[in-house]
């Protein structure tokens, strides 16, 4: 109600895998929001948040997401990606969604009618070959299935990462470098621009400067009003 007193357009629901969750939980949200404010566009839940409240429900994901579509998700974040090369969330990630798991969720999504975005998270221990790779499988699903809204990089903060922290993975970068950004950016557009249109910047990570320069690096998005986040 806040936000659509504000003129906000969409609201974004990401959290946690809540351990009070029921297979209803997600559904319920949807709807309450709906009923609070029913023009608002609800971008929300993350594909391991999808996988997990599946589960929960013992429904299949496309069945899933078909009820949560109905219930008024509108689209749905394409966050949890990290980097989609298994032997590297093994080390930064090994109990969250595989990178099948993934796939399959947005791609239900899609099929079912629920465009997604899509995301990188960088600048922690992958490689240029890692990055990449990433971008060219984001590409070949958009040339199949066309439901890609925009492709969102998120460069990794390292401050309260137990990766960088608490030293749990050797050799993990305090995030990307300014060079670094700038690059990731201008390969995207290069490598992504013909399938996905849209190159969205998050002004909250990288700053109100450097979200400047990289409107001269491809980008012609930027991350909306943020009323709260924590990561």
């Amino acid at each position: 109600l806040e936000a659509a007193s504000y003129g906000a357009t969409e609201v974004c629901l990401q959290a946690g895998l809540a351990p009070t969750a029921t297979g209803d939980t997600y559904v319920e949200l949807l709807r309450a929001v709906k009923r609070a404010a029913p023009s608002i566009h609800v971008h929300a839940f993350s594909p391991e948040e999808i996988k997990f409240g599946a589960g929960l429900a013992r429904r299949s994901i496309r069945d899933y997401l078909t009820e949560l579509r109905d219930a008024g998700l509108g689209s749905l974040p394409g966050t949890s990606a990290e980097i989609l090369d298994d032997e590297l969330r093994k080390q930064i990630a090994p109990t969250r969604i595989k990178s099948a798991e993934w796939i399959e969720v947005v791609t239900t999504a899609h099929e079912v009618g629920i465009p997604t975005t899509s995301t990188m998270m960088f600048g922690h221990i992958e490689s240029a070959r890692h990055r990449v790779e990433h971008l060219a499988l984001l590409r070949s699903i958009q040339r199949r299935t066309r439901g890609f809204t925009e492709f969102v990089p998120l460069s990794f903060v390292h401050e309260e990462s137990p990766l960088f922290a608490k030293h749990e993975v050797a050799g993990v970068n305090p995030g990307p470098s300014g060079n670094d950004v700038l690059r990731l950016y201008a390969i995207a557009r290069l490598m992504l621009g013909a399938d996905i249109p849209n190159l969205q910047a998050s002004w909250v990570k990288e700053g109100l400067r450097t979200a400047q320069l990289l409107l001269d690096a491809g980008v012609n998005d930027l991350g909306g009003t943020l009323m709260n986040e924590s990561i």
